[in-house]
């Protein structure tokens, strides 16, 4: 069985047309606007359908999302004839991490006990910044059961500050303690 390119490659490809023709950013837009369309399951079945030519899905996908560029159509066109519909999403997020890198941004992702206020985002963010040299683009979520503190994860690294983190350090550090 032959092996299925990566989402690297498929993306570090487009990513080198769209530096090419200038529009990067554009066509980030464009593998957004294409990935929320593949999010209806009967759209994806469409294309999966193995009765239908490629060139009708392809006829439907120009019709319903013509303001794509051609070469994105291109690409949902290589990835409906290798049955790869289900790496689009994976292809985005690929190529999002190579805009990112391009720009000097770092996605930083923050799961905290109660909902951040903007100021304390805005000075997570620069800390954040500060620690990994790059500008960080943050996306924070609410998880009750963290019980105070903060998660976050920026490309690699974990830094878990959480209570239930610190207690679980509590209790191993007992635990070897013999007095």
């Amino acid at each position: 069985m032959p092996r299925r390119p990566s989402a690297k490659r498929y993306a570090l490809a487009l990513y080198q047309l769209a530096q090419e023709k200038g529009e990067v950013e554009r066509w980030q837009t464009d593998l957004q606007a294409l990935d929320e369309a593949l999010q209806e399951r009967e759209f994806v079945a469409f294309l999966g359908m193995p009765k239908i030519r490629l060139s009708q899905k392809m006829s439907v996908v120009r019709e319903g999302l013509p303001e794509l560029d051609p070469l994105v159509h291109n690409l949902l066109g290589i990835l409906i004839s290798r049955g790869m519909v289900d790496a689009l999403p994976s292809v985005r997020e690929e190529y999002d991490k190579l805009l990112d890198q391009q720009q000097g941004r770092e996605q930083a992702y923050v799961i905290s006990a109660v909902p951040l206020e903007t100021g304390h985002r805005d000075r997570l963010a620069r800390y954040l910044g500060e620690l990994v040299g790059k500008e960080i683009e943050l996306t924070a979520t609410v998880d009750a059961s963290l019980v105070a503190g903060l998660v976050v994860r920026v490309g690699d690294r974990l830094i878990d500050g959480s209570a239930s983190a610190r207690l679980r350090d509590l209790k191993k550090s007992l635990g070897r303690s013999a007095y």
